[in-house]
């Protein structure tokens, strides 16, 4: 049986913590251990006694616990705070201080108990955790809150404490319990000597203790055997001083805190964000080092060196099968028996973004099967950034290269292991992107349905609304009149208006408009009209604007004229604002529209995503700014609304017809309302093609959340990216394949990814890793890459001649290859510009 010694120091850190914390009273720490001592000497005596000269253990296990009575605990009053810690202490002049702080799940603890030529100072193992953190991470131990806090607590006892050797004393005493720490709670005590002239403050110690009557330690040694400390026989600073040189400490102060503001220049100078600093501080207290500038330059260029993008002047893509496997990769992540499938859906996410004044397409894949996590922005596969005039068809089809297309086209299947599976590319993207891939007319044109052909006028029918329309053709003698059957629409069903690429072509080979085509598709004949599904986000964020858009119009309607009509406008506005600083915050507000003679309400501000759930909330204003019957109607028309969202979002469970029900009575209600007498093309397809949508495909999968995140991350790159002769976007892109490939931690999984898109060679049975660790792999590259931009430099003056010294250095080092091999077939050849030719001008306006 293993006999534990007593543990005095656990039980006395268990009775400060429970002291200090739950009851807020203060100890007199030296006097504690004495009278723990004492008592415990008592118990063991006792218990000696009637064992009769036997083991004093079966004595002790007849009692189940002992009280212990200690005087050295006095209760304090809670008074007003030091900074921002809570204050407890006395009216007397000797009383201790106890403060305490709750910070960051993080409970900061310390203690100032005076004595007549002394005070002892008591902190938690917070304190002890910060000071070693900065001592290991930076050779510095930083103290001084620490400090700042025991000065404030003589200050306020008017006690003149030795402030030139304080900071010496709390590190060496910290530094005295390095070695043993662990993360287990623990109290550190320092005694600090008073100054000769605060030591005729009394001549008692208020809380002195009868030491006679307590036990030494040779003396408890022999009752209960020898007991060891967990780090052992702590010195106190005046047995064991140390020779302190005050002008070298004072030197070191001052060197900190310059340092200090240096960093903090640097960090306003560069325009590092708090995340940044805190993430560099992080690694560098982690990993103990930091790589310099010209290192990470050396390794980027190599990482770069290994994905095959193709670039000009306004491009920079990869090949369509080097990023469908990229992305059968990246979904088996998330899918692990992806290899089960017999066809894989990959979605073809194409959307334009306004860049300073520069329009930028951005086209990424992911694969469908995978699941949601794959649409998330950092899983999406780039496949291209193109620089486009404006975004049209014919625009389009002059920008992207005619070699990109016909890839894209020529990937039907691909080989997993030892299995053919077959490719289906599915469109993504909101209905404008849809109109430009399409070749139609747009939604300004008679026929604006992306879906169907369903006339501008009757875009409110739906199943319960149909109606038969008389129409009148010709003149004079040569006038009919006819009746026309106009009912609900389908996006599958060619009899009830879809829109067919068979359709098209002989729509355009009679005229060119006719039922809103305009010209051929983009892709041709890669995408039919049901390889694209709407996207969710879109339709709620568009249907959300026309909403608020009706209400601000009707309420901009007033009786009066002049000055009276501008008040009731403002007293409207100044109901809505107060209704966005609860909801929304300040972000979004509402004013006056200055260029509107009629003084009508508008909206500044973006109202996107979750702020548009927070904003058309139950407690919106409607019967404060809108008339009684408008305002009935409206609220009416969000919360129907709000079903439809509740009932599309993410679920594995389809209620049969309930979609349908709610999106007929969304129409029906929204016509009734009176908000518009017209019906958008979003509305329409809630009327006709959403629970088509709902019932033939899965309508999370076509959600473009990620995308729109994506677009922010690429107006970011770009600026940070943009130097003068550089390819901005071929840095973008192979800055997002980087990103990409840390989604796996393991160098292994990073070079199989790289294996596999490359070559297609990965056994997704066997997952046998061991032969896939070869670095011989050179994908395509047409010229030697020049990678030296600084991609996170916005400063474009600061160290110019640096930067192009390390420039010249680093052509003479990373030679790379000019004939790298693409293994799956070489397609097709990309001829890149002279360097002085491909350049890429910086979007700020001549």
């Amino acid at each position: 049986m293993t006999i534990k010694p007593v543990n005095l120091e656990k039980i006395l850190r268990d009775i400060c913590s429970y002291v200090f914390v739950e009851l807020r009273f203060s100890i007199d720490v030296r006097a504690l251990k004495n009278e723990l001592s004492r008592q415990i000497g008592h118990i063991l005596q006792s218990a000696r006694e009637r064992a009769g000269g036997k083991s004093i253990i079966n004595s002790l296990r007849m009692s189940s616990f002992f009280t212990l009575v200690f005087k050295c605990i006095k209760p304090l009053k809670q008074v007003p705070p030091i900074k921002d810690y809570q204050q407890y202490r006395n009216d007397d002049s000797m009383s201790s201080i106890l403060l305490l702080r709750a910070s960051n799940e993080k409970n900061y603890l310390l203690q100032f108990y005076p004595h007549s030529n002394s005070v002892d100072v008591t902190f938690n193992e917070i304190w002890i955790e910060e000071a070693l953190s900065s001592f290991d991470l930076v050779g510095v131990m930083h103290v001084d809150d620490l400090s700042y806090l025991i000065r404030e607590c003589a200050l306020t006892h008017n006690i003149n404490l030795d402030v030139e050797n304080l900071l010496e004393m709390l590190k060496t005493e910290i530094l005295s319990c390095r070695s043993t720490f662990s993360p287990a709670p623990r109290l550190l005590t320092v005694v600090l000597k008073l100054n000769k002239k605060d030591c005729i403050r009394t001549s008692d110690d208020q809380n002195a203790v009868d030491d006679h009557q307590s036990f030494s330690a040779a003396e408890i040694d022999a009752i209960i055997g020898r007991t060891y400390t967990t780090r052992g026989i702590k010195r106190s600073y005046e047995e064991d001083s140390i020779a302190i040189e005050p002008n070298r400490n004072k030197y070191r102060e001052i060197k900190l805190s310059k340092d200090k503001r240096d960093l903090l220049h640097l960090k306003d100078t560069y325009h590092l964000t708090d995340s940044a600093f805190n993430a560099i501080f992080q690694f560098i207290k982690s990993k103990k080092k930091l790589c310099s500038l010209a290192e990470i330059e050396r390794l980027r260029i190599k990482t770069n060196s290994k994905f095959p993008i193709l670039f000009t002047k306004t491009s920079a893509y990869v090949r369509f099968e080097y990023a469908v496997r990229t992305a059968i990769f990246v979904a088996r992540k998330h899918e692990p028996k992806l290899e089960q499938f017999d066809t894989l859906n990959v979605r073809f996410n194409m959307d334009g973004t306004l860049i300073g004044n520069k329009h930028i397409v951005a086209i990424s894949i992911n694969c469908i099967e995978g699941g949601y996590p794959c649409q998330s922005s950092k899983n999406l596969v780039p496949l291209g950034l193109f620089e486009v005039q404006k975004e049209n068809t014919e625009l389009l089809r002059q920008t992207l290269p005619t070699e990109f297309i016909a890839d894209i086209k020529s990937v039907k299947q691909i080989s997993l292991g030892a299995k053919i599976v077959d490719i289906r590319i599915r469109l993504g993207g909101d209905l404008m992107n849809a109109v430009y891939v399409f070749g139609l007319a747009g939604f300004s044109s008679n026929y604006p349905g992306v879906f169907c052909t369903q006339h501008k006028n009757d875009l409110h029918v739906a199943e319960d609304t149909a109606y038969d329309k008389t129409v009148t053709e010709g003149k004079g003698k040569n006038k009919r009149t006819t009746i026309v059957h106009v009912g609900p629409t389908s996006y599958r069903d060619v009899t009830k208006r879809a829109r067919s690429l068979a359709e098209q072509t002989s729509c355009l080979a009679t005229k060119v408009n006719d039922l809103g085509y305009k010209c051929e598709p983009l892709f041709g004949d890669l995408f039919d009209y049901q390889d694209y599904c709407v996207d969710t986000l879109h339709l709620k964020l568009r249907i959300f604007d026309v909403i608020l858009k009706d209400i601000l119009s009707h309420a901009s309607r007033t009786d009066k004229d002049g000055a009276d009509h501008l008040n009731i406008i403002q007293q409207t506005i100044k109901i809505l604002n107060k209704h966005c600083e609860k909801s929304v915050g300040k972000r979004f507000f509402f004013q006056v529209d200055s260029d509107n003679n009629n003084k009508t309400i508008a909206s500044h501000g973006k109202l996107s995503g979750l702020l548009q759930d927070q904003f058309f909330i139950d407690s919106f204003p409607y019967d404060d700014i809108l008339d009684d019957g408008i305002a009935k109607s409206a609220r009416i028309v969000v919360k129907k609304f709000k079903e439809i969202l509740h009932e599309i979002k993410h679920t594995s469970i389809k209620r049969k017809g309930v979609l349908k029900r709610l999106s007929l009575e969304f129409v029906k209600e929204f016509r009734q309302s009176g908000l518009r007498t017209t019906v958008t093309p979003y509305i329409h397809i809630i009327g006709n093609h959403l629970y088509e949508f709902d019932e033939f495909n899965n309508l999370g999968d076509y959600n473009m959340q990620g995308v729109e995140k994506n677009n922010d991350l690429l107006s970011r790159l770009y600026f940070s990216s943009t130097n003068s002769a550089k390819n901005p976007l071929l840095t973008m892109l192979q800055k997002l394949y980087r990103m990409l490939e840390m989604n796996f931690q393991d160098e292994k999984e990073r070079n199989l990814m790289r294996e596999f898109a490359r070559t297609g060679v990965y056994d997704f049975v066997e997952e046998d890793t061991a032969e896939s660790d070869s670095a011989d792999y050179s994908p395509t590259r047409h010229n030697k890459v020049d990678d030296l931009e600084n991609e996170d430099a916005s400063d474009q003056d600061f160290s110019s001649h640096t930067r192009e010294t390390e420039e010249e250095e680093y052509d003479e080092e990373t030679e790379l290859d000019k004939s790298m091999v693409w293994e799956p077939g070489k397609r097709f050849n990309a001829t890149l510009l002279p360097r002085s030719e491909n350049r890429f001008k910086s979007f700020r306006r001549s």
